[in-house]
């Protein structure tokens, strides 16, 4: 297995205070990983980094995302590298199903600034074969795309629209 992520010697900055000091942390394609610790040990400090927020001052060391150093990557740079923060509990809109909702992420991360939003968008033949073939990975009933995001407590979204890394981020599991 080769490392998909590696953080080597995090140093990060918040409002004049140094909060990680010198995380060092590799994750291996396929594997899973979590990060526990008590309130204010830097968990969020650490997703919030990854993910790029800019309220994060990074002041040493180095995120390498398969091969690459992403420190100087804007946030939709990193996540359409497929590095992106979600939230277990994230804000819905109600009538919106999470299959509107999975074809309305992959055809952000597929869009090209300088092309017409139609000429990038997943044809929506391809996005149900890979709804189908992501749904039959995870062992789950097809009738789970049908449902209205109000209703789904879990975020998918990052593995069934094809990204290599997700964070799904619980505030309040520590």
């Amino acid at each position: 297995m080769s490392d998909n992520l590696v953080i080597k010697d995090l140093r990060v900055r918040v409002a004049d205070k140094e909060i990680l000091k010198g995380v060092n942390l590799s994750v291996q394609t396929g594997t899973v990983h979590a990060i526990m610790g008590p309130n204010g040990s830097g968990k969020s400090t650490l997703a919030n980094t990854i993910a790029g927020h800019p309220g994060y001052e990074v002041t040493g060391g180095e995120i390498c995302y398969k091969g690459q150093n992403i420190l100087d990557l804007a946030p939709d740079e990193r996540s359409k590298l497929g590095v992106f923060l979600a939230f277990q509990y994230p804000v819905v809109v109600p009538g919106v199903t999470v299959a509107n909702f999975l074809r309305a992420a992959i055809n952000a991360h597929r869009a090209d600034p300088e092309k017409d939003p139609k000429e990038t968008a997943i044809p929506i033949p391809e996005f149900r074969k890979q709804l189908r073939e992501g749904l039959a990975h995870l062992e789950m009933d097809e009738g789970f795309i049908r449902r209205y995001l109000n209703e789904v407590k879990v975020t998918i979204s990052g593995f069934l629209s094809g990204l290599s890394m997700f964070q799904i981020f619980n505030p309040n599991a520590v």
